[in-house]
């Protein structure tokens, strides 16, 4: 048995992953998708279907916080792990770091002033570019901003100031594909460089690394599964 479950990342909603799920679901994968509830006051977390298969992959795709968001005992249970535009530690020990921490506390305010609908246009906005936002997510994401959990918004936006231990529970043998966008306007260099260090010290299986040109923070215009699906053999053998 083939499945996924995803987890996207903050200011994002499930329907982050539309686009990409078609063709895994063309496939034969059977695909669930994690919701924290930024728009709503619902949320949903899957957890892995009991299957006796003996080709079992249990992947999870993780975008950006979201790796943060995945409750442990499904990356812990995982065979594949997707990390996109992944961190352990959002803010960097480089001088950028007062940079980057000033910006986040401009974002916390326009949360706490009650004007949180711009800044996360500007963030998604951001957040796609060089390339512009998919249709399909943009119409879902202006009609979702009306319903806004601001509240939940908030509380995670300030996890990310917070240096975190590093994610030792992760099995040593777990197959991991580490996706980089090279145009990344929300994620800084050095903080996801540092956390693929990490993971190519401590996984016994070193980390496949895709880079991605023409791609900013939140991936659109691409075939996924084609990506992935070349890294299946790899991670096998």
């Amino acid at each position: 048995m083939k499945q996924i479950i995803t987890q996207h990342g903050w200011g994002l909603n499930k329907h982050f992953w539309d686009d990409h799920k078609i063709d895994f679901l063309k496939n034969n994968w059977h695909w669930q998708d994690n919701e924290r509830g930024y728009f709503s006051t619902d949320n949903c977390q899957a957890t892995w279907i009991k299957s006796d298969s003996e080709k079992e992959i249990r992947m999870t795709l993780c975008h950006s916080y979201g790796f943060h968001l995945m409750p442990k005992p499904i990356l812990k249970e995982a065979s594949h792990i997707v990390l996109i535009n992944s961190f352990n530690n959002f803010l960097p020990v480089s001088n950028k770091r007062n940079f980057i921490l000033k910006s986040l506390k401009r974002m916390e305010a326009k949360i706490i002033k009650d004007e949180p609908k711009d800044m996360l246009k500007e963030f998604i906005h951001r957040s796609f570019m060089p390339n512009d936002i998919n249709d399909s997510f943009k119409n879902i994401f202006l009609k979702n901003l009306e319903s806004l959990n601001k509240n939940l918004l908030l509380n995670d936006l300030k996890q990310l100031y917070i240096n975190r231990d590093l994610p030792v529970f992760l099995k040593k043998d777990c197959k991991i594909i580490f996706i980089k966008s090279e145009n990344d306007l929300i994620l800084d260099n050095d903080s996801n460089n540092n956390f693929l260090d990490f993971l190519n010290r401590t996984i016994d299986r070193k980390p496949i690394l895709i880079k991605l040109a023409q791609q900013g923070h939140c991936l659109t215009n691409l075939n996924l599964y084609k990506i992935l699906l070349g890294t299946f053999k790899e991670c096998n053998g």
